[in-house]
């Protein structure tokens, strides 16, 4: 008997002993947490992109809210809000209404936060 043959003799035991169990597991979790982590890259690319955003307009800056669980970032001009990643059908200033405007943040800061971050 070859190695090759005896791989593939001893992988095809172990699906056939654990095979059911697998799938009964990534039936009850493992569609979750795919669909958590997808979520997961959305709301990174849309702070990404709100990043982006701001540091191409004049005095920007952005703020995490989350209304609803799910986080949205908007884009400032100076005191002026003027876009929403991902976008939202609700208008700016109802989703501000009570935001805390003190927390925003410049790309500026992220960059030097990622720099300090990196060299410890």
């Amino acid at each position: 008997m070859g190695r090759t043959t005896r791989v593939v003799t001893q992988g095809a035991k172990v699906a056939i002993k654990y095979g059911p169990a697998a799938k009964i597991a990534w039936d009850r979790g493992g569609k979750t947490a795919a669909l958590a982590a997808t979520r997961r890259v959305s709301g990174l690319n849309s702070r990404r992109r709100a990043l982006a955003h701001a540091s191409g307009i004049i005095d920007g800056s952005v703020l995490k809210i989350a209304p609803e669980g799910r986080a949205v970032y908007i884009v400032f001009t100076r005191d002026q809000p003027i876009a929403a990643y991902p976008s939202q059908a609700v208008p700016l200033t109802v989703l501000l209404q009570h935001a805390d405007l003190s927390r925003r943040v410049r790309p500026a800061d992220v960059r030097r936060a990622r720099k300090l971050r990196r060299r410890k």
